[in-house]
């Protein structure tokens, strides 16, 4: 059982049941819908497609739904437009024009923000512009370089001061939707403060839902604000195509490294995105670099890594998986033991915390090879991947929200079971899971935790060691 997760991005290059179970065979463990692209109808489609193909996985799939924010895209326009060095276009609160080189956008008030002498980036930053004039309305700009800009592509602006709430109206529609497919996880875009989780989830709350929130790090002001939005998010992404344009890519990859420090210090779940296995959008095979930029990031231990148009779009979205789960599985047998820093690490309260500990102590000791964690709202299992246990953890729980939310936590594979009302029952429970699942062998050792009374949803406060019978 591999530790590190795989986030797929949904698109109509994997757009039937078939091939999201392909997928989930391979070794994905969880799906992102990104709202940027489509309707609502097309996002609840989307998520019946998803569940669908992973109905019969081994453990739950998680569903991720990747909210806009306050996100600058082109219009959706049919065919391109190649653009070279010098070229002046225009972007426009109205319908496109390619012959006079006039595009619209996806969120035209976003232009009020823009300001004369700028730097505009298009697609990632393949393409860079000047602004050259601004009002309400409009935006002139001028290429830095040649390429060819193609439809819905990104618009970066990392002068420009975006005076915009991050939660805008298609934001909570969004949110909405994804409460009304029953989402597991909502990844909030251009984060910029910790208000902005604030909002976002008192928005979620609006609509009755229960989804954990997930900023996504790509402006510098997010940076900047670093450990508060950690305070408040439920987990974080590195979505390193944003944030290697508003910043010099060459701080990316230190960047990178303090952001998952955080998010272990903080015990969130962490993952890296944008470009992992970029190449096998066109190619079957990944490049060298790329097999190390995955590699690095589990040797990193970070919860969970994203492939985005390589899945979404791509030539081999199949291969794209396979390689990555090959990557993590091979990384995996070498990796070193996390060395947990508790003046660091801030978890509260303090007994779930010693429990934690105590788990990992119960693996050298007694060299137990599984953990068994009896959780109803998730936390236990949650605290215990954080704490980077060597051995796979099995969450089991009775309630099926719960195991969802969960798909995202390294190590971590939940089992849906009935609530237990005495201890036999959870030894019952552990030795059905362990025979059903085929975990552990009768007579072997494994870990179990949760907490007593029984049936009163307590914090995780006892440990014991079981051998399967």
């Amino acid at each position: 059982m591999k530790k590190t997760k795989i986030l797929v991005t949904y698109g109509p290059a994997v757009a039937s049941a078939k091939k999201i179970q392909n997928l989930v065979e391979a070794g994905a463990n969880a799906f992102r819908i990104n709202c940027s692209h489509g309707i609502t109808s097309d996002f609840l489609k989307a998520a019946r497609i998803i569940r669908q193909g992973a109905k019969d996985a081994r453990y739950p799939v998680g569903l991720v739904f990747d909210i806009s924010g306050p996100k600058l895209r082109l219009d959706r326009f049919n065919g391109e437009l190649a653009v070279k060095k010098g070229q002046k276009i225009t972007l426009q609160n109205c319908k496109t024009d390619l012959k006079n080189y006039r595009i619209g956008v996806s969120r035209p008030e976003i232009l009020k923000s823009v300001k004369k002498g700028e730097r505009l980036f298009i697609d990632d930053g393949n393409l860079l512009f000047e602004v050259i004039s601004a009002n309400p309305s409009t935006v002139v700009i001028r290429a830095g370089n040649s390429g060819v800009i193609l439809p819905s592509k990104g618009v970066n602006l990392p002068d420009s001061e975006i005076k915009i709430p991050t939660v805008a109206d298609k934001d909570r529609e969004d949110i909405k939707t994804a409460i009304r497919a029953d989402a597991d996880y909502i990844a909030l875009s251009f984060v910029r403060s910790g208000d902005d989780i604030l909002e976002a989830k008192k928005v979620i709350a609006k609509f009755g839902g229960r989804q954990k929130l997930i900023a996504k790090l790509e402006r510098k002001e997010a940076i900047e604000k670093i450990e508060e939005i950690m305070v408040l998010a439920d987990g974080v992404m590195v979505a390193r195509g944003d944030l290697g344009v508003e910043l010099p890519p060459a701080e990316l990859p230190k960047l990178q490294k303090r952001i998952i420090n955080f998010a272990n210090r903080y015990h969130r779940p962490v993952i890296i995105a944008t470009q992992m296995l970029e190449s096998m959008r066109y190619q079957p095979r990944a490049t060298r670099a790329e097999i190390n930029d995955v590699a690095t990031a589990v040797f990193d231990f970070a919860d969970a890594v994203m492939l985005s148009a390589e899945t979404a779009t791509g030539k081999y979205p199949l291969e794209a998986v396979q390689t990555m789960d090959n990557v993590i599985r091979t990384t995996e047998q070498d990796l070193p033991e996390y060395r947990l820093d508790l003046q660091k690490n801030i978890v509260n309260p303090d007994i779930p915390l010693a429990i934690g500990r105590a788990v990992r102590e119960a693996y050298h000791s007694c060299r137990t090879d599984m953990v068994f964690a009896f959780t109803s709202s998730g936390y236990t299992a949650a605290l215990i991947s954080n704490l980077f246990p060597p051995q796979p953890v099995i969450a089991l729980t009775p309630d099926k929200k719960v195991m969802g939310a969960l798909a995202l936590y390294r190590s971590v594979y939940p089992v849906l079971v009935k609530p237990s009302k005495t201890f036999k029952d959870m030894l019952d429970i552990v030795n059905e899971v362990c025979k059903k699942y085929k975990l552990a062998r009768r007579g072997q050792k494994v870990t179990i935790t949760g907490g007593v009374p029984l049936g009163m949803r307590k914090p995780t406060n006892f440990l014991m060691i079981h051998e399967v019978s």
